[in-house]
């Protein structure tokens, strides 16, 4: 693997809270032209949070990383495809995911990308739970406060691109 002189994007997230909307839109560019590569090439990552997005130092490229989890699922691992399981992170974790849903596509990574640009934009994650089961039923079921209600300054085709990627169903 490649060094990477920089900070992962939770890091960013930590230190600065609400990060600028251009500065949002450009990562989650970058971070979507990746994963449409791998979605590309049969590969759903199934774990995209801010700590797998890496941010070079010097030109603020995005990179995504850990496909651990990709790669045990495509290579047959048991332990992974058990059918109810969930796997992945709660906190930005896709409807899909939550339900334990093994047949995974790219639209479960876009969900979780949602998320990401979520927290970017409004310092906080749309959903806030005391524990796994509890955020998992919220990722199931509930809408977060729309992005134009939680910080004005935001274009609105951000936002609603952002939106978007948190809706329930994947045909939406």
């Amino acid at each position: 693997m490649a060094f990477i002189d920089g900070d992962n994007l939770a890091k960013r997230i930590h230190d600065r809270g609400a990060l600028d909307p251009q500065e949002v839109r450009r990562i989650v560019r970058d971070v979507a032209d990746a994963l449409a590569y791998a979605h590309g090439h049969g590969v759903v990552h199934r774990d995209i949070k801010p700590d797998n997005i890496l941010l070079d130092a010097s030109s603020g490229r995005p990179m995504v990383t850990d496909f651990g989890i990709a790669r045990a699922i495509s290579d047959g691992d048991a332990r992974l495809t058990a059918t109810g399981i969930a796997i992945g992170t709660p906190a930005f974790m896709s409807p899909e995911q939550s339900a334990g849903d093994r047949d995974l596509d790219g639209r479960s990574d876009l969900y979780s990308l949602g998320v990401v640009a979520y927290q970017m934009i409004c310092g906080d994650l749309p959903f806030n739970a005391n524990n796994t089961p509890a955020l998992l039923v919220k990722h199931l079921s509930e809408r977060p406060v729309p992005i134009d209600q939680r910080r004005a300054d935001v274009p609105p085709d951000l936002a609603r691109a952002v939106m978007l990627c948190l809706e329930k169903r994947p045909d939406d």
